[in-house]
């Protein structure tokens, strides 16, 4: 039986205009009544999850953050957090080395500080895009707390005395399409996940979303077979994979879709609301082999 909902955010419990649907809210509402506990698990930290998990309040009750692509779990009710393996220095010299070679842009992301590693050509490309186009420089990445820091690094092998959470890579969607295989061997060393068209993001090995759901099942006294997670990325795969029912939002990557036991509509269209009202209608088995 489903004790356990966990929600990706971007492109999953986030509309496009990166707000949750009343609808979906309601349906979240209902099944925190019905005594689930609610886990967001993002590729974001805390700060960058509080605009969604205030509004649900999930600070009362037995919920968790499941952050940083499951790095990191916080538990709301014993206000603990729980840390998993991190990039190390070495790593990041490695990172950057990959980096050079493909001349993409490394986000280096170390707690509260963002270090940006890119050429100089490729620094004053994205400020014309800033002034022309209003993109932000740092993407978005220093709005969600006061402390937050984005910083240039030197273009040449520099060592992070900081622990490394994850490296975030950012081009174009057609470059990730050309050299994805690519980077995925020369990074072999740790997990590589599309989250984005034109976002790659390097974590751990085997430190993933899923690996945090099955601890924070654990800790509820239950397993994974009674968790039902949404997602729409590849960082979402081994959750979608290893939860009890898996959910792939219609607007998601089709790696998603392949391994979901269920593909609801999408993100603009309440596609998890309507999946938590079947599943409150008692209509588990259905989900479990499809059927929305």
């Amino acid at each position: 039986m489903i004790k356990i909902l966990a929600f990706d955010l971007d492109g999953t419990l986030l509309r496009s205009d990166k707000t949750v649907d009343p609808r979906t809210k309601e349906s979240i509402r209902k099944a925190m009544e019905a005594g689930m506990h609610i886990v967001i698990a993002s590729g974001r930290d805390k700060n960058g999850c509080k605009f969604v998990y205030e509004p649900l309040g999930l600070e009362n009750g037995e919920n968790f953050l499941a952050l940083v692509n499951g790095q990191i779990i916080y538990d709301f009710a014993n206000k603990e957090y729980d840390l998993d393996d991190v990039l190390l220095p070495e790593d990041g010299v490695k990172i950057q080395q990959v980096c050079r070679k493909y001349n993409v842009e490394g986000i280096f992301c170390c707690g509260y500080d963002f270090y940006s590693y890119i050429s100089r050509l490729g620094r004053l490309k994205k400020t014309v895009k800033n002034v022309v186009l209003g993109e932000a420089v740092d993407y978005g990445l220093k709005s969600g707390a006061k402390y937050r820091n984005f910083i240039d690094l030197p273009y040449k092998e520099t060592i992070l005395t900081q622990d490394i959470n994850k490296v975030c890579l950012v081009h174009t969607p057609a470059f990730f399409e050309k050299n994805l295989e690519n980077l995925k061997h020369d990074l072999k060393d740790y997990d590589v996940l599309l989250v984005g068209p034109g976002w790659l993001e390097i974590m751990p090995k085997g430190v993933s979303k899923a690996s945090a759901l099955s601890k924070i099942a654990e800790k509820l006294g239950y397993t994974m077979d009674n968790v039902m997670a949404f997602g729409d990325a590849e960082n979402d795969l081994a959750m979608l994979e290893q939860a009890g029912i898996g959910v792939a939002m219609g607007n998601g990557m089709d790696a998603a879709k392949e391994v979901a036991n269920v593909v609801t509509k999408t993100n603009d269209e309440n596609g998890i609301g309507l999946v938590i009202d079947q599943l409150l209608d008692g209509n588990e088995e259905f989900l479990k082999v499809g059927i929305v």
